[in-house]
């Protein structure tokens, strides 16, 4: 895959990574009083997105915990995602770096 196209993957993680975050935050803060509205708006692009990036499993239950409104099962798949992304972040650093980028 060529550079420009391998930064513009890692760039899309990245911002996955960071609404992810941004919902496990809320959900430390505010556990059952969460607003899933809010996550599910927050987690739109993700729920687009999840099969590509290697979360299959943990989206559908993202999905299945926002309609069912279980903080609990949101959180537990938001973490498990947060690591797959950040392993395939990192991984996608390392390939540019080989490379000769500079990252």
């Amino acid at each position: 895959m060529s550079i420009p196209k391998r930064f513009y993957q890692l760039q899309d993680l990245i911002l996955l990574r960071t609404s992810l975050k941004k919902v496990k935050l809320h959900l430390d803060e505010r556990k059952e009083k969460s607003v899933y509205k809010w996550i599910n708006s927050e987690l739109t692009e993700f729920l687009r997105k999840y099969e590509k990036v290697g979360c299959k499993e943990q989206g559908e239950e993202i999905g299945r915990g926002i309609a069912s409104e279980n903080w609990v099962a949101i959180r537990t798949n938001v973490e498990q995602c947060l690591k797959i992304l950040d392993q395939e972040i990192e991984k996608i650093y390392r390939e540019m770096a080989d490379v000769g980028t500079n990252v």
